[in-house]
């Protein structure tokens, strides 16, 4: 039972990362991807939670790791924007404030 739910945590990310890859990568419909990229991020480190939990830690550590991957997840969202001229994604180093300009076309991001 406990090897055929780690191929189900496995089927899932690699399925999440096919579709990101897809989506945010190489599709072009920017609306699409603002409206699901927080969708997207949550959904993928809801993934990464349960196989923390799955992976059983000392208790302190597993609740330490779920209580950090929270703010990591509203920053993750928080620092990548999508560009309405080139449509590719833009982060900004260290989640420290959201990007002002693309990475790619170098213009101002909406």
């Amino acid at each position: 039972m406990q090897q055929d739910l780690l191929i189900i945590f496995v089927a899932v990310w690699l399925g999440l990362s096919v579709g990101s890859f897809m989506l945010f990568q190489r599709g072009s419909d920017v609306e699409r991807k603002r409206k699901l990229w927080p969708i997207y991020t949550i959904c993928s480190n809801v993934v990464i939670g349960a196989v923390i939990v799955y992976m059983q830690p000392p208790l302190m550590m597993m609740l330490g790791l779920l209580a950090f991957m929270v703010p990591l997840t509203w920053l993750t969202i928080r620092s990548t924007k999508f560009c309405s001229a080139c449509g590719n994604p833009s982060r900004s180093p260290f989640f420290m404030k959201p990007p002002t300009k693309c990475s790619h076309c170098q213009k101002p991001l909406d």
